[in-house]
C-alpha cells in the first residue's frame, strides 16, 4: 500500500469505495468496504489487503494525546496472593481489572466454546504445514493461502519468521499475520467476544494487536526441558499500557499431559533484576530471585481446558510448565493487546 491510497499492483481491485476511503486515510471504512465483499478464506487476495491496511492504518490514523493517570487505582483481588479465577460470564472491565492489577492475571473459564477452540486447532495445524510446504518449496496455492508474509511486516523473518527446510511441520510459533485467513479469523472472532469495548473500558481508548506479539502456538512435550522465568515487560519499554490475552485450545497444566504455565501472581508492578542469580539468559530472571519471591507468593501452575482463557499483562512473571509426565502438544493462542497511544511502533500494531 502506497501513501496516496492505491492499492499494490499484486492487489488488482478496482473498488470505488476502498480507493476513495483510502485517499483521505479512512481505514476502517475500507476494511469495512473489504469484509462485505468476502468472508475469511473466500479470496486470498481480499484477505492479504484486509489484513495489510490494518498495519499501515496505525501510521496514518489520528490516535488520542498521551495521557497520565492510568491505572486510577489497584484493584483489590479477589484472593490475595492467588490468580483470580472466573466463570466466562463474569468478564467485565472490573474483574479484569481486579485480577490483572490486584493479582497479577484472571483465569477465564470457557471464554471460547468447545467447537471453536477445535477449529483454532486445526488452523494451526494447517498453518504449520503450510509453512513448512513453503520452506521446502513444495507450496501449492492453498498452501500459499495460509501462511506468507506480508508486504506491510516491517523487517525481515526473526523467530517466528520462515525457518527454513529444517523447520518442524508439527510444532513451532507462527506470527498470527503470516496467515491471513487465520488473523481475520481470530479478529472476527474477538468481536464476536466483545473484547473491542472491554479493552476501550479497561485501556480508557482504542486497543490494538501487534505483528509481533500476536502468536499461534504448537509447543512440544519436552519433560526435560526448563524454561526461562521472564516478564514481557523487560522487552516493551516503559510507558506503555497493555494486557495480553493466552487462550489454552487443549488440555494442559497441573495434572494434564500437555505443559501449562508456572506463573507468580503478584500485584507488585516491578520489573524483576534479569541475568542474575542463576539465570540462564541475560533476559530471564534467575532462580534464586525467583525462590526469594515465593517464600511470600509461591508460584501456581493452573490447569487449562480447551477454551479457557488467561488474561495478565507485561508485569506477569511467568515461564512454561515443563513436567516428566507431560505427552501431549499444547495449543494456544497469545494476543497481546495495547491502548492505541501507547502501542510500541516497534510492534509494529495491528487495527481489529
Amino acid at each position: 500500500m502506497n501513501h496516496t491510497g492505491t492499492p499494490h499492483p499484486e492487489y488488482p481491485m478496482s473498488d470505488a469505495m476502498v480507493v476513495e476511503a483510502l485517499g483521505r486515510n479512512d481505514y476502517p471504512t475500507a476494511i469495512a468496504r473489504l469484509e462485505s465483499l468476502a468472508a475469511p478464506g473466500e479470496n486470498a487476495l481480499i484477505d492479504q489487503f484486509n489484513l495489510d491496511l490494518r498495519i499501515e492504518a496505525h501510521r496514518h490514523m489520528r490516535w488520542p494525546e498521551l495521557s497520565g493517570g492510568w491505572p486510577a487505582e489497584v484493584q483489590q483481588p479477589p484472593v490475595p496472593g492467588r490468580l483470580a479465577d472466573i466463570p466466562a460470564a463474569a468478564l467485565d472491565v472490573e474483574t479484569l481489572r481486579a485480577g490483572v492489577l490486584g493479582s497479577g492475571g484472571v483465569i477465564v473459564r470457557e471464554l471460547l466454546k468447545p467447537s471453536q477452540a477445535e477449529e483454532l486447532r486445526q488452523g494451526i495445524d494447517r498453518v504449520l504445514a503450510a509453512r513448512h510446504a513453503v520452506a521446502n518449496g513444495q507450496a501449492d496455492g492453498a498452501d500459499k493461502t495460509w501462511y506468507g508474509r506480508s508486504r506491510s511486516v516491517a523487517g525481515g523473518p526473526v523467530q517466528f519468521g520462515t525457518l527454513g527446510a529444517n523447520a518442524p511441520a508439527d510444532s513451532g510459533s507462527v506470527w498470527a499475520v503470516d496467515s491471513p485467513v487465520m488473523a481475520l479469523k481470530l479478529i472476527s472472532l474477538y468481536r464476536q467476544l466483545g473484547l473491542p469495548a472491554l479493552l476501550h473500558d479497561y485501556f480508557g481508548e482504542d486497543a490494538l494487536l501487534s505483528v509481533k506479539k500476536w502468536v499461534l502456538r504448537k509447543v512440544k512435550p519436552n519433560p526435560q526441558q526448563q524454561a526461562g522465568w521472564h516478564q514481557d515487560g523487560r522487552f516493551l519499554g516503559d510507558g506503555i499500557r497493555t494486557v495480553n490475552m493466552w487462550i489454552a485450545l487443549s488440555d494442559c497444566g497441573g495434572d494434564a499431559a500437555a505443559p501449562g504455565m508456572d506463573i507468580i501472581p503478584a500485584s507488585r508492578r516491578v520489573i524483576h533484576e534479569t541475568g542474575t542469580q542463576g539465570a540462564a539468559f541475560d533476559w530471564t530472571v534467575g532462580a534464586g530471585l525467583v525462590a526469594e519471591i515465593e517464600k511470600t507468593t509461591p508460584a501456581e501452575n493452573p490447569r487449562f481446558r480447551p477454551g479457557d482463557a488467561l488474561f495478565f499483562d507485561e508485569f506477569n512473571l511467568h515461564r512454561t510448565g515443563f513436567a516428566p509426565h507431560h505427552t501431549a502438544y499444547r495449543y494456544a493462542v497469545e494476543s497481546w493487546f495495547f491502548a492505541a497511544s501507547r502501542a510500541p511502533a516497534k510492534q509494529q500494531p495491528v487495527l481489529f
